[in-house]
């Protein structure tokens, strides 16, 4: 009987240890609970003797080594994560910089440094025919426009930096800087100034180049079409023409209202053929001039218009010369080709 009991104690006890799931759970507890209340002392001690018996059974070393294993793998597993949580951190860091400076710095650097290395940016002015602009350049300088003429200079256009390509004619008042000559590129000719007041009239299309001065000093320097290579200097009221084929150079010292007084809407011919008086109401009316007659352009023309519309100044060239007839014939647009043909001025004699 003693045996039996004590059985049943260490076999209850033992599956309780090994957490094996046993029927009727409460039940027994109450039982065993019960059960142990009466076993005498001796009792107990043979069930602790058995009891010891079995922990001798158990591998503690083994047991040991299973739970270190499992607690090294997780420290280890939590230090990976935590040594590659830092190395994502150090290198989204330098990347997320970089990227900043390759999108912003970079783009804002080429922006700003490209057209001034490469001088590729350019503004550019243009008065088309029948027009006349006057206009402040960056620096201050007051450029007036002839018709049929444009003008175009660098970005950025500063002190340091003050140079202008011509095509056509234009006065010019420029600031004074000792340290940073203004320079005008006409065609084949340069004139380098400090500050001054000057006229240049360099078409394409005709023969000559001139430089009117009207305060100041310039130098002057042209390249004719066979390489010839022509330097001077210019004072107050000096006139220069360059004939762009021969390169010879006119230099003389006359009154300049002729060659200047554009600017304040004149017109001034003073003997002036007819050739030049057909190209001057071209670009200063936007007209085509017809000379039907050849002996017509042998003819020299001596009078001011001064704010005078087309039609008074055919009126006033028809009267100057009363053997030329002069017909005006307004503009039309083709239907077809939606352009429009130029307005005509048609000179003949009666």
């Amino acid at each position: 009987m003693y045996a039996t009991e004590m059985t049943v104690s260490y076999l209850y006890f033992k599956k309780m240890h090994e957490n094996k799931p046993i029927k009727n759970t409460g039940r027994k507890i109450e039982e065993f609970l019960e059960f142990r209340t009466g076993l005498s002392s001796d009792d107990k001690k043979l069930e602790a003797g058995l009891l010891l018996e079995e922990i001798k059974k158990v591998d503690v070393d083994s047991a040991y080594r299973k739970v270190t294993s499992r607690i090294n793998f997780q420290s280890q597993t939590t230090r990976i994560i935590t040594i590659i949580t830092r190395i994502a951190a150090v290198l989204t860091l330098p990347l997320l910089a970089f990227t900043i400076w390759s999108l912003f710095l970079q783009q804002d650097k080429t922006a700003t440094s490209e057209p001034a290395k490469n001088e590729i940016a350019w503004h550019e002015i243009e008065s088309p025919a029948g027009m006349r602009s006057h206009v402040v350049l960056p620096d201050g300088t007051d450029l007036w426009l002839n018709a049929e003429s444009k003008i175009k200079y660098g970005i950025p256009f500063t002190r340091e930096n003050r140079q202008v390509e011509l095509t056509g004619e234009a006065f010019l008042k420029v600031v004074k800087n000792e340290k940073a000559p203004f320079i005008v590129n006409a065609g084949a000719a340069s004139v380098k100034v400090l500050g001054t007041q000057f006229n240049v009239k360099a078409y394409p299309e005709d023969e000559q180049l001139e430089v009117a001065l009207a305060e100041g000093s310039v130098e002057f320097t042209g390249i004719t079409a066979d390489g010839k290579k022509a330097e001077t200097t210019l004072v107050p009221n000096d006139f220069l023409a360059m004939n762009k084929t021969t390169g010879k150079v006119l230099l003389e010292s006359k009154n300049l209202n002729k060659h200047i007084s554009w600017i304040k809407n004149t017109i001034i011919f003073d003997e002036t053929p007819m050739p030049e008086v057909a190209k001057t109401i071209e670009r200063w009316y936007g007209v085509k001039v017809i000379v039907v007659d050849a002996e017509i352009n042998k003819y020299r023309f001596t009078t001011t218009f001064e704010n005078e519309s087309l039609y008074r100044v055919l009126e006033l060239l028809e009267l100057s010369s009363p053997d030329i007839k002069i017909k005006y014939s307004p503009g039309k647009i083709n239907k077809q080709t939606n352009i429009a043909t130029p307005s005509t001025v048609t000179i003949t004699k009666k």
